[in-house]
């Protein structure tokens, strides 16, 4: 697939690699309105790698303006037996309280600290896995697991809890490649005692993403309030056709929940020996758009390349240019 012909931005910069480390891009710290905690510049960038063969998250301030990043902090482990915990949307919904979601290789797991570089501890009273229907494409839900992303949007806040959407696909990794959709979950956090809970299922899931001919529309990207394309808000994902390389997609729309009148596009490409690009959070400066994602190597790449030849994922961005205010 090409990028689609009237696509309202111009790719300036592409940058693989941006720690230099092998650690995969989680994502940042948002306020509960939904916008990036930046201050000075400054922010909290969560990544995730392995070790001894399991999936950890890891934190470390990250500079907005120059994208160098401090020294990291290793902030969430697996559970005895999950083979991973991997941070991929962090609310800060008080100054001492700050919720997690991630994947712990089945579901969406949440946590909790006390700090953005506080250590996390799970709820384990939150149980958020998939269910048969649209989330296993009406199969078993053996071999399935859910994912969460950085797609947000606040339902409600008040002095007891908060409530909001949280984005969050569904997957399949297996002999016959991937598969998955888009949903949203809303989920409730009470601010005394720390506790998430999930309330529901959004009953207009999944989103109409994928294309009939598309074997996944997933990963989602952010929904910061402060970002906008075309006077519309975006919502960043990977598509995955039946044949062909992964491509990024983009939805536009002034629906916050991108339920109703939403434009998609064919954003960009694979660069380079990057063979997948997910788990997109972006940031807005004057009419620039800044896209932060995970980044693979392909195999090619790693065996040749001594900086990737450890079959990790990598931090890349990608800047683009806005090219006007409506399409």
């Amino acid at each position: 697939m090409n990028v689609s012909p009237n696509l309202p931005l111009e790719l300036i910069e592409h940058r693989p690699d941006i720690l230099g480390e092998a650690q995969g891009f989680g994502g940042f710290l948002f306020d509960v309105s939904g916008k990036l905690v930046v201050k000075d510049g400054l922010g909290w960038l969560y990544t995730t790698t392995v070790a001894n063969e399991k999936w950890e998250s890891w934190v470390r301030p990250f500079n907005f303006l120059t994208f160098q990043a401090g020294s990291p902090t290793r902030v969430l482990l697996p559970r005895p037996n999950d083979d991973r915990a991997v941070l991929h949307h962090v609310v800060a919904i008080t100054e001492q309280l700050f919720v997690g979601m991630y994947c712990d290789g089945l579901g969406v797991g949440a946590a909790i600290a006390s700090a953005p570089d506080g250590q996390f501890s799970r709820d384990d009273a939150f149980d958020f896995t998939p269910e048969v229907g649209w989330e296993t494409r009406g199969g078993p839900a053996d071999g399935w697991s859910l994912e969460s992303n950085g797609a947000y949007l606040l339902y409600s806040d008040t002095a007891k809890e908060t409530i909001f959407w949280q984005g969050y696909d569904s997957y399949y990794y297996r002999k016959d490649g991937s598969l998955g959709d888009l949903g949203w979950a809303k989920i409730r956090v009470e601010k005394g005692s720390g506790r998430v809970s999930l309330l529901n299922r959004h009953p207009r899931n999944p989103l109409a993403f994928r294309k009939p001919d598309w074997r996944c529309a997933r990963c989602g990207g952010n929904l910061a309030i402060d970002v906008s394309i075309a006077g519309r808000k975006p919502f960043f994902y990977y598509i995955k056709p039946e044949a062909g390389p992964i491509v990024i997609g983009m939805a536009l729309s002034n629906d916050p929940l991108f339920l109703n009148d939403t434009e998609h596009f064919v954003m960009d490409v694979m660069l380079g020996e990057e063979d997948v690009a997910e788990k997109f959070e972006a940031l807005q400066i004057g009419n620039e758009l800044v896209l932060f994602y995970e980044s693979r190597l392909s195999s090619t790449a790693r065996a040749a390349g001594p900086s990737f030849n450890d079959n990790s994922w990598r931090t890349a961005l990608r800047r683009y240019k806005i090219l006007s205010d409506t399409v």
